[in-house]
């Protein structure tokens, strides 16, 4: 596995050769081609070549962040966690005029730091196809928002119980058409089914089961949203005529191998046992078998002079389960209810919104609920009310943002489980 600082230092390089490649005659901010480049704060670094032909961006974002979590129980103590929760780092583009495109972007707080790796080809303005690591369009609408564009410091709750990370490996078409006043959006992908790729770790570490496949469908019964503004918490651009969207959402991940579809079983090696949240089954004659995992999401989004309003549902399912053996002999077979152990299955809702002032802050609410399929005791899926609030002040022409969130989880089957959680993030993009 590549140091994560080791591929900082080569994509700085690497890029800084490819500058010097097209600037070799710079000298006192004047280009040759009429070459250009500019920095303003929260939008990086753009390099535009050849009369914006091809364009080429720099940027990243940093998220000190304090947490405080105080628990019901009074047998537990109230935990402090201080740190850096998110360390972007990512150069993007375009080339021939739109006609490709591309993003790498990495979060060098994570031990595993690629996050999104993809090159798009836009053979016209409304079909676009991208091959590799992307935010998958079959999560919930808030899971494809970027870490940075999110209403509250965190993800809620029903994003983290259903989903890792939201980026996959593969295959992915989305259409984009108006129909009248009418909006209409399309996407289609099929990728590893297994989360974000393995670069193997151990020799042992290879994608299980089969492919992923899914499909989204939004519509906007008002037109589409001011650009940028669909994919960012708060109604930042204080949409002037109302701005609605309905969405619906579906994958069926084929041989499924970890709780929510986004990771891979490891074979047991010495000295390492693999996180509960990955799993094997196995057949009659010995050999890996692994449920399919069916996921169907719906939302609605609403936008309106600074006013936001989502509201979103999951719900998942478990197929070909029949035949399968906790061991590889055989002998000791999955309980029909048993396999929510293993996978996340139930429903789930989420509802927030909040209002945008002209002073930038805001003031944002939020209120969830989760039913798990089965009452096993060992149930991944835990019954759960959330409620929470929070306060967002932007600067600096919203390239820094400063949050305070404070969430309470009750667990109706788990009181011990119950707590508040208090977080305070201050966010600067580059």
């Amino acid at each position: 596995m590549i140091n994560k600082y080791t591929l900082f230092l080569i994509s700085l390089l690497f890029f800084n050769y490819l500058y010097s490649q097209e600037t070799q005659e710079f000298t006192n901010s004047t280009f040759e081609k009429n070459n250009e480049y500019s920095y303003s704060l929260g939008n990086g670094i753009l390099f535009n070549f050849d009369d914006s032909t091809h364009l080429f961006k720099i940027g990243g974002m940093a998220q000190p962040s304090f947490l405080n979590s105080r628990f019901d129980d009074t047998t537990q103590n109230s935990k402090n966690y201080f740190g850096v929760k998110r360390a972007y780092f990512n150069v993007s583009g375009s080339l021939n005029n739109g006609e490709i495109s591309f993003l790498i972007q990495t979060d060098f707080s994570d031990p595993y730091p690629l996050l999104d790796a993809w090159a798009g080809y836009h053979p016209t303005k409304n079909i676009s196809i991208y091959f590799g690591q992307k935010q998958s369009p079959f999560n919930n609408h808030s899971m494809q928002m970027m870490e940075y564009n999110l209403q509250f410091a965190s993800r809620n709750n029903l994003s983290k119980v259903f989903c890792k990370t939201g980026r996959e490996f593969g295959l992915f078409i989305e259409t984009r058409y108006s129909l009248g006043s009418i909006g209409l959006k399309t996407f289609a992908a099929i990728t590893s089914g297994d989360g974000k790729n393995s670069f193997g770790v151990l020799s042992n570490d290879t994608d299980k089961g089969g492919l992923k496949y899914g499909a989204r469908m939004n519509l906007y019964p008002f037109g589409f949203f001011s650009n940028g503004n669909e994919l960012i918490g708060h109604d930042i651009t204080k949409e002037s005529k109302p701005k609605l969207m309905f969405g619906a959402a579906s994958s069926l991940n084929i041989g499924a191998s970890h709780s929510v579809g986004e990771g891979h079983y490891l074979e047991p090696d010495p000295g390492f046992d693999p996180p509960r949240e990955t799993f094997v089954f196995y057949d009659s004659t010995g050999l890996n078998m692994f449920p399919n995992y069916l996921k169907n999401y719906v939302d609605l989004l609403f936008k309106y002079k600074g006013f936001n309003f989502l509201a979103e549902y999951v719900n998942t399912a478990a197929y070909q389960l029949h035949g399968s053996s906790l061991n590889s002999a055989g002998t000791d077979l999955l309980e029909p209810t048993q396999i929510s152990n293993y996978l996340v299955l139930g429903n789930a809702y989420n509802i927030q919104a909040g209002y945008l002032f002209n002073s930038d802050w805001s003031i944002d609410l939020k209120w969830g609920q989760s039913y798990k399929e089965f009452s096993n005791d060992n149930s991944l899926l835990l019954n759960y009310d959330s409620m929470g609030a929070g306060f967002s002040k932007y600067f600096s022409n919203k390239a820094v943002k400063t949050q305070l969130m404070a969430t309470y989880y009750n667990f109706p089957n788990s009181s011990d489980l119950n707590q508040l959680n208090l977080e305070c993030v201050f966010q600067l993009k580059f």
